[in-house]
């Protein structure tokens, strides 16, 4: 079935009309964006980090979500790979209060994207430490970290296997070889 969305509208309406479909969809500048299918490298790799960190922060006082949370950055609503916030109270929200971590994994779709715009839109929330992008097919690892409360301009890339990254606002590090278990 083909679903066509006004070609522009209010992120009010987009927030509207995407709670009734069942595809992926973010807004940005006006516009709705239909997101990628991805690959099974793509979804071990996601599912690899949410384990990780399920298994080193405590679900009492982090949230740790999956591709289905709204963030809000400026007019742009993103939907990102996976996310960490302090715990919320309201567990009906369908929005990210205040992401500390935020990890996107690259799709060919999504690399101009990831690198492009949603990082000028993640680097400007207030709450976030850190923000990630992830190759599944390979270990590299594009780590911007906030230090004295500013983020790089350039990332640091972790690209072996026997490094970790380290997450200090979330007190942990995560072992490459953790997020990249069966991909060879």
């Amino acid at each position: 079935m083909t679903v066509h969305a006004p070609v522009t509208m209010t992120k009010e309406a987009f927030l509207a009309w995407v709670d009734q479909r069942e595809e992926r969809y973010e807004f940005s500048g006006g516009r709705v964006i239909m997101m990628v299918r991805v690959t099974r490298n793509h979804a071990r790799v996601t599912k690899n980090l949410l384990v990780a960190l399920g298994t080193r922060l405590s679900s009492e006082s982090y949230d740790i979500m999956v591709e289905a949370f709204a963030v809000h950055a400026g007019d742009s609503v993103r939907f990102p790979d996976v996310l960490v916030e302090s715990a919320q109270p309201d567990g009906k929200s369908l929005r990210a209060e205040s992401p500390i971590l935020i990890a996107e994994v690259l799709s060919p779709g999504t690399y101009h994207l990831d690198f492009g715009d949603k990082l000028r839109e993640y680097l400007t929330l207030p709450t976030l430490d850190t923000y990630l992008i992830i190759s599944p097919d390979e270990p590299r690892i594009w780590v911007w970290q906030r230090t004295d409360g500013a983020f790089p301009k350039e990332p640091d890339i972790i690209e072996k296997r026997d490094q970790h990254v380290g997450l200090p606002a979330l007190a942990i590090e995560i072992p490459v070889e953790d997020i990249y278990r069966g991909i060879t």
